[in-house]
Formats: structure tokens, C-alpha cells, sequence
């Protein structure tokens, strides 16, 4: 089972890697035609995608949501078909993939670095609070990642304005709306996230907050796109400032997806940190459930 996994995920990192090699050389050329090719490319490794994810759920017994590894699987799947869905209603360009694909298949190889043998689901996870916490994680993050591939487009396109293949995007308007548009997206998906997350606590340690590295850093995030609302609604900060925001609110997001193990050896009260990053879990007591990766 498990060798079956690691050709599919391999199989899917290199049909996402395809796709965007094919999505870069129509880009250059100037050609339009490519454009079905890189849609059906991404459709595949869509398809080979699930089904990596779903022989890593059946292998574990479980959703695939307890370590970096799975939840790397897991949050790019999102991202992917949030994209594809959208697309497919013709609601965003096919363009903002070329931004959007290497962010996928830059984290799917940073998640393959920390995989672990699948273990059985340690009573920490074993709540429904988790399940919802974890999918709008993702949600919000998917969305993010669509607005700062819109917002790299925007700047690039400013940039470089008589460059021919960037005028075959869409005008920096139609960027900038797109992008604002999946950051109010966004924007809520991490407010569900925040709560449940919040309501899972509770349940395992008794508190809904802990100010802890990773808690601290989610809050970050969402105070900061709030920032972003503030000052697109109330300060007129459209075009290139929304765009740099954007982009450094996807640092910012990536830092409280990533980088909290760099800043904190602790990221929650019975969390802790090591290079590998599997998650082992180890019940202890009911309420002091501890999960040391």
C-alpha cells in the first residue's frame, strides 16, 4: 500500500510539474493553445492527487490530517481543485496557474520530506472539531494562494507592460478585483478555522487559548488580511499597494503554516517540535493528550 503511494505522489508532482513546464512555454510564446493542455494536465494530476490521498486514508485508517506530510497532501488537494472549480466556472484566468502550480508542487515536496509510516489516529485527532478546523484551514489558504498568484500577476504585468506575453493576462483591474475577491474568501474560511480550532482546544486541554507560536501566528495572519479589508474599504488602497499587500500576506501565511517549528520549539501546549516532523501521538491523560513530532 504504502509503495503505491509513493509512485501516485510521484505521479502527481510530475503532472503538476509538466503542467506548469507547458503553461511557462506557451506563456513565453505567446501562444493560446496551450491552454487546454495545461487545464487537462492539471485535471490529471487532480485525479492521480485524490487518489495518493485516498490510499494514504485507506493505509492510516483516517483522514489524512495528523502530520505535515498529510496535511501538506490534504491543503494542496484544496488549493488545486479550489482553483480548477473556479476556473471551470470561468471565474478566474487560467493564468494565475502559472504563479499557483509551483507554490502546489513546492510544498507537496516539502510535505514528502517529513513523510512518516501511516499510524492509527491518537485520541488528540479523534474529534469532528478537528476534521472542520483542518478543512478550513486549507479553504483559506487555497484562496490566499489565488490571490497572490493574481497579485504576482498584477505586479509583473505593471512591471513590464510592453512585454508581449504578460498583455495575454488579464488587464490589472480584472487582477486586482480577482484577488480581493479570494482574500474576503479567504478571509472567512480563516475565521471558521480560528473558531473551531478555539472549540477543539477546549475539549483537549480545557482553554480555548493558549498564546502559544502557532496560535499567535494564526491570529497574525487573520488580523493581518483584516488590515488588508481595512485598507482597501477605508484608505483606497487598490492596484499595486493591494498587491503588495497581498503578496506579504502570504508570507506572513506561510510562516504561521511552516515556519512556527523555526520560531518556537513548542507550537501548543504538549506540541513539540523535531526535524523529522512525524507526528507520534501518546496518550498520557483524557485531557493531556500529548503529540510530539
Amino acid at each position: 500500500m504504502q509503495q503505491t503511494e509513493i509512485i501516485l505522489f510521484w505521479a502527481t508532482v510530475f503532472v503538476y510539474v509538466v503542467a506548469f513546464c507547458v503553461h511557462v512555454f506557451g506563456f513565453v510564446r505567446g501562444s493560446t493553445r496551450t491552454g487546454t493542455a495545461v487545464m487537462r494536465l492539471l485535471w490529471a494530476g487532480m485525479i492521480l492527487h485524490t487518489a495518493t490521498a485516498l490510499v494514504r486514508w485507506a493505509s492510516a485508517g483516517h483522514a489524512p490530517v495528523t502530520d505535515t506530510y498529510e496535511l501538506n497532501l490534504t491543503g494542496t488537494w484544496f488549493t488545486v481543485l479550489i482553483f480548477l472549480v473556479f476556473e471551470r466556472l470561468k471565474k478566474i484566468d487560467q493564468s494565475i496557474a502559472l504563479v499557483l502550480t509551483p507554490v502546489v508542487f513546492l510544498v507537496l515536496g516539502y510535505g514528502i520530506m517529513s513523510r512518516s509510516a501511516p499510524i492509527p489516529m491518537g485520541p488528540a485527532y479523534q474529534s469532528p472539531w478537528l476534521v472542520v478546523h483542518v478543512i478550513f484551514a486549507w479553504l483559506s489558504f487555497g484562496c490566499f494562494a489565488i490571490a497572490f498568484g493574481a497579485a504576482i500577476l498584477f505586479l509583473a504585468r505593471e512591471r513590464f507592460p510592453d512585454w508581449q506575453p504578460i498583455t495575454k493576462v488579464p488587464d490589472i483591474k480584472g487582477l486586482d478585483l480577482a484577488g480581493y475577491r479570494f482574500i474576503v474568501l479567504g478571509f472567512i474560511n480563516h475565521a471558521v478555522m480560528l473558531v473551531s480550532g478555539a472549540i477543539w482546544a477546549k475539549k483537549l486541554w480545557g482553554h480555548y487559548w493558549s498564546w502559544d507560536a502557532l496560535e499567535i501566528w494564526s491570529l497574525i495572519t487573520f488580523l493581518f488580511y483584516a488590515l488588508y479589508l481595512h485598507a482597501r474599504s477605508f484608505l483606497g488602497w487598490r492596484l499595486k499597494r493591494a498587491a503588495r499587500l497581498t503578496v506579504l500576506g502570504f508570507v506572513v501565511l506561510s510562516i504561521s503554516f511552516w515556519g512556527v517549528q523555526w520560531f518556537s520549539p513548542k507550537a501548543r501546549p504538549g506540541h513539540e517540535w523535531s526535524e523529522g516532523g512525524a507526528a507520534k501521538v501518546i496518550q498520557v491523560e483524557p485531557l493531556k493528550t500529548v503529540t510530539e513530532k
